[in-house]
């Protein structure tokens, strides 16, 4: 009997390089196309404008709330201009911080964060400073349940310096179950930022490091039923307070 022949497979051939090249260019020229199509049109397109802005944290400043929804509506959730929505509240020394996340395809959130008032500093014409100095108004007189700063500034433009940043610094940092029972803060010469309750208790802060651990500290010793009878208390070391 004669051989069976062998049946033979044939393999694709790979395409030749002049071949393989033009197909290459032309993948990436639709790759080029589709990102200026995306970079030009789609991005900035009616199909992710921006239709529904939500803005936390400025629940009670309707100015802020406003003129950031008007911004936000001319945003794409594509292409945040964060700096846009900065500059729509820019004059509005409360505003400490805009922050935005998009929501895919029309919805925008804006997070605000606010500088709230720390005192009421006399010199100057009457200014509300907040915790960092930043002067929120002028040319008013003390609102009612603000702490008065005893203190003379430094420099008092938009920002307030040296004696009156240190009490505003403090100031700023009260929890807000004594808030209502600080009366003013002033500087001490040995003692440094004190802060004066209502009935008279001064704390005294040695500096307007770790307020906020202070504040806790004075605080804490203020609601024990013992605490009576004191002038001062010492809260430079807050693990530590000293009452006199």
């Amino acid at each position: 009997m004669g051989a069976r022949p062998v049946a033979r497979i044939r393999l694709p051939h790979a395409p030749a390089w002049p071949q393989l090249r033009r197909r290459l260019l032309i993948v990436g020229l639709l790759l080029v196309a589709l990102a200026a199509v995306y970079l030009l049109w789609f991005r900035d397109s009616s199909f992710v404008q921006v239709r529904d802005v939500q803005v936390a944290g400025a629940e009670n400043d309707a100015g802020v709330e406003v003129a950031l929804t008007a911004a936000g509506l001319e945003q794409s959730t594509l292409s945040l201009d964060i700096a846009a929505l900065e500059a729509a509240v820019g004059d509005d020394p409360a505003v400490a911080a805009v922050a935005a996340e998009a929501d895919f395809p029309h919805g925008l959130l804006i997070e605000v964060t606010l500088r709230r008032p720390a005192g009421y500093l006399a010199d100057g014409g009457g200014a509300v400073l907040a915790s960092d100095g930043v002067v929120l108004a002028t040319g008013l007189d003390r609102p009612e349940g603000l702490a008065a700063i005893e203190a003379e500034p430094a420099v008092l433009g938009k920002r307030a310096q040296g004696p009156a940043l240190a009490v505003a610094q403090v100031l700023g940092a009260v929890p807000e179950e004594l808030a209502a029972q600080v009366e003013s803060g002033r500087i001490d010469p040995e003692h440094g930022p004190t802060a004066t309750l209502a009935g008279g208790l001064e704390l005294r802060f040695g500096g307007s490091s770790r307020a906020e651990a202070k504040w806790r500290a004075a605080s804490a010793v203020i609601a024990d039923p013992d605490f009576a009878g004191a002038d001062y208390l010492d809260l430079a070391v807050p693990s530590r307070p000293v009452a006199g």
